[in-house]
């Protein structure tokens, strides 16, 4: 992809995507089940680290100007205070790692993919995980129980990544050979 103009449309089809993939949840407490993680993690590997990376701010500057794009609709300044937020900023992060992992390879390997994929989603684990911590303990001045972040944070989110990463690594196996040729 070496087109500017063409990278601009996959970003901004990345972007929408993000958006739709925010709308699609299943309510948890304190953190939804959404698409999201699928299309940025998707996002790093065609667009390649820093159009990855550009995609996903892109995408918070949008829900933090006003704009209903967040996880259940949410927008504003004030959803950096919110539980999910973390996770939001792991998104910008796992983006870049992703395309820096795959560089623009139309014929990576599939242990290199899933090394890509996995790591892109720890990734945004340890972000959520880590600012949810800080939040409560600096903010809100509450404490946390460390097992149970774990539970309800990451645990429960296991099968549901394995699936989206699956669904991503069969998506980009048959999508990469197609823009890097």
């Amino acid at each position: 992809m070496k087109n500017s103009a063409k990278k601009l449309a996959f970003a901004a089809v990345f972007v929408a995507l993000i958006v739709v993939g925010a709308f699609i949840t299943i309510p948890v407490a304190p953190v939804p089940f959404t698409l999201q993680t699928l299309f940025v993690l998707m996002a790093g590997a065609c667009l390649g680290g820093v159009w990855g990376l550009i995609c996903v701010a892109v995408y918070i500057a949008m829900g933090l100007i006003g704009l209903p794009v967040f996880a259940g609709g949410g927008s504003g300044f004030s959803y950096v205070l919110k539980p999910s937020f973390g996770f939001t900023i792991g998104f910008a992060v796992a983006a870049f790692l992703v395309g820096a992992i795959v560089k623009k390879d139309p014929k990576i390997k599939n242990t290199k993919l899933l090394f890509a994929l996995g790591s892109g989603t720890l990734v945004i684990y340890v972000f959520g995980i880590l600012y949810y911590i800080i939040i409560q303990r600096v903010y809100f001045g509450n404490g946390v129980d460390f097992w149970h972040v774990l539970l309800y944070f990451w645990i429960i989110f296991i099968p549901s990544d394995i699936v989206k990463c699956a669904i991503a690594f069969f998506s980009l196996k048959k999508v990469l050979p197609v823009i890097y040729k």
